[in-house]
């Protein structure tokens, strides 16, 4: 027993030793510090409220420290994203897909390097909190120190899976998966914010009638209650009264699904809206627009 508990001591070692090198210090607030996660060569992706100072950011790595420039940053998510000339830690390797129950590990650097074990509590597919709403959640049970925020949460080969924030759960520890976050960077790097598709509804969920439901291959959808004017929806000639059952190749049977196919769409594309209008169903083109922040889906 004794030996295994070695072994498994040593793994779990080695595990935050493999992450830490693609963890780094983030120097933007007066007093305290938070930690940052490499992204890429040059980019380093924190917490957008650890970034109080935009003109005077400063990371620490192995080398000592660089100079940093903010990027963008989408408080909703609560990421930001920063460049850093001179970086020369590692970017993370990415981990894939984790499930209840599966070991994690929540790795930061406001300081010395620091660590706390845990595992996945669960998964959630959105959440709507305080700041808005959060796609691609894992709830575990590893602690988030004073500082941890912007740092990764690894699975047990030392991969990325995740990204701290306690603003994500205030109090419990919930991190950004690294394929939503990935996307947010993504928007950050080339349009220094993140471009959030809106199409102008107000919806409520309904069952279809047989025969619909038949046609739709479907027994729920959302019926839309109200049309913002001037919006993409309204221009595409989205009716109140109209019944959404599909975005692009996406089932939309309820609130999820709207918003996973939301979170897909590309700002300024044009986009198929299936609908029930008079019992019949009909394809209607609406060219996505963008949601500013003060907005609703």
């Amino acid at each position: 027993m004794a030996n295994n508990l070695k072994d498994y001591s040593d793994q779990l070692a080695a595990v935050v030793e493999k992450a830490s090198a693609s963890v780094v210090t983030v120097s933007a607030r007066q007093g305290r510090a938070a930690t940052g996660t490499v992204w890429e060569d040059g980019v380093v992706v924190t917490s957008s409220h650890a970034v109080v100072d935009e003109e005077n950011i400063t990371i620490r790595d192995a080398d000592g420290d660089h100079a940093a420039t903010l990027a963008g940053r989408d408080p909703g998510s609560d990421l930001a994203v920063l460049k850093v000339d001179g970086l020369k830690a590692t970017p993370a390797s990415r981990g894939g897909d984790v499930r209840p129950g599966n070991l994690v590990v929540a790795v930061g650097r406001p300081s010395e390097l620091r660590a706390s074990v845990g595992h996945v509590v669960s998964l959630e597919s959105r959440q709507r909190g305080w700041r808005g709403g959060l796609e691609g959640l894992v709830l575990s049970d590893a602690h988030l120190f004073q500082g941890f925020s912007g740092g990764p949460l690894v699975d047990a080969e030392g991969a990325v899976v995740a990204i701290n924030s306690w603003y994500y759960g205030r109090g419990s520890t919930r991190s950004l998966t690294v394929a939503g976050a990935d996307r947010l960077v993504k928007s950050l790097l080339a349009h220094g914010r993140v471009k959030k598709p809106y199409l102008g509804i107000g919806t409520q969920p309904v069952r279809l009638g047989a025969e619909t439901a038949g046609k739709a291959g479907q027994e729920y959808g959302l019926m839309v209650i109200a049309v913002e004017a001037g919006s993409p929806a309204a221009a595409g000639g989205i009716l109140q009264g109209d019944t959404v059952v599909g975005i692009g190749e996406q089932q939309v049977a309820g609130m999820r699904d709207l918003f996973r196919a939301l979170q897909a769409l590309e700002v300024d594309a044009e986009q198929t809206i299936k609908v029930v209008r008079a019992g019949e169903l009909k394809d209607v083109k609406v060219t996505v627009g963008e949601r500013a922040e003060a907005q609703e889906d």
